[in-house]
């Protein structure tokens, strides 16, 4: 979790201590808590409850009779900076992306094209030199309007007997990008 609020090349140390550790999660949404996904999330807001902090002082059985007692009981432990999953130093990461933004609106297919394949093209070398191998990698491209239109394509490779293609819409950025996970 401190990982991923901390910039580039920066560092975020959070103490060992209960103190710190609890400093460091009570206030962070209960979605950052891995393991509470959006379901969970609505669940437990259903009765108040938004905060890695508010999971932390409700009671375990209370936690059980909304979520179920293993979630809960997970829910509960993390939301106190209890995680027994291992630290992999060095592991694959689980996705990868890159992406481009134009500088304005830009209308031109020719160019569209030509800036997606250099992305994946980049994130292939990205892969390749990082000795990073996928059994069934996957790959999407969204294109986003500087308006808020977005549609995401999963992109079947050759090698798939039948790739996936799913268009979604959703608000984003206003750029091209391209990643790959597992």
């Amino acid at each position: 979790m401190a990982a991923d609020i901390t910039p580039p090349g920066a560092a975020t140390v959070v103490g060992d201590t209960p103190y710190e550790i609890a400093a460091f999660l009570r206030t962070k949404p209960a979605p950052a808590l891995p393991g509470i996904g959006p379901h969970t999330a609505k669940a437990l807001a259903r009765y108040g409850i938004t905060t890695i902090g508010d999971i932390a002082d409700t009671p375990l059985a209370t936690l059980q009779r909304i979520l179920g007692t293993t979630a809960a009981r997970q829910a509960h432990d993390r939301a106190h900076g209890i995680d027994e999953r291992p630290v992999v130093p060095g592991a694959v990461p689980r996705s990868m992306s890159i992406s481009h933004r134009f500088g304005r609106d830009e209308l031109d297919p020719d160019l569209h094209h030509r800036t997606v394949l250099g992305l994946v093209q980049e994130l292939g070398a990205r892969l390749r030199t990082g000795g990073h191998r996928r059994e069934m990698p996957g790959a999407r491209t969204t294109v986003t309007s500087y308006g808020g239109a977005a549609a995401s394509v999963r992109v079947p490779y050759p090698w798939r007997r039948q790739g996936r293609r799913r268009l979604s819409s959703a608000p984003c950025s206003g750029e091209y990008g391209a990643s790959a996970g597992s």
